[in-house]
């Protein structure tokens, strides 16, 4: 999770997470989020990998 082991996670402190989140939150919180695929590029995506 955000390039941490999992142990350094367990580690933080109430203060270095609450921290982690706030930072976390405002990174995905900027710019317009993307516009969905039309169905031409699912079409695409579906031919280019079918066992997805």
């Amino acid at each position: 999770m955000m390039g941490r082991l999992p142990a350094e996670m367990r580690a933080l402190t109430p203060a270095e997470t609450a921290l982690l989140v706030t930072a976390w939150n405002e990174a995905q919180g900027e710019g317009p989020l993307p516009a969905a695929p039309t169905a031409a590029q699912m079409d695409d995506l579906k031919r280019r990998y079918p066992d997805g």
